[in-house]
């Protein structure tokens, strides 16, 4: 693997992590104390910072070792899909901010 595979690969499992840590540690209630955000802000931070690991690691690094897999309708459509997840997941944090809705 290449500097730039290792280095995606780490910053794909750093962003994994730091969401699937957003959503266990959302409901014990610090993250509502220390910054004032509802629970579900926090566990939509989560989705969107996991999707966007899953979409770092797709692109930077699965496509490098195996080029042939990303010409696949299949796995064209997967990183789309995770993609629009994260996406979906930040707008979905923007209106609830502005709005103040809870979920």
């Amino acid at each position: 693997m290449t500097l730039l595979s290792s280095i995606a690969t780490a910053w794909a499992i750093a962003m994994v992590v730091f969401g699937l840590a957003l959503i266990a540690q959302s409901p014990v209630g610090w993250l509502d104390d220390s910054v004032g955000l509802p629970r579900s802000t926090w566990i939509l931070l989560g989705l969107a910072s996991i999707g966007g690991g899953q979409f770092v690691f797709m692109f930077m690094v699965a496509d490098r070792l195996c080029p042939g897999a990303g010409r696949m309708p299949g796995i064209w459509l997967t990183e789309i899909v995770i993609a629009c997840l994260g996406l979906l997941a930040i707008v979905a944090v923007g209106v609830v901010a502005l709005m103040g809705l809870v979920i």
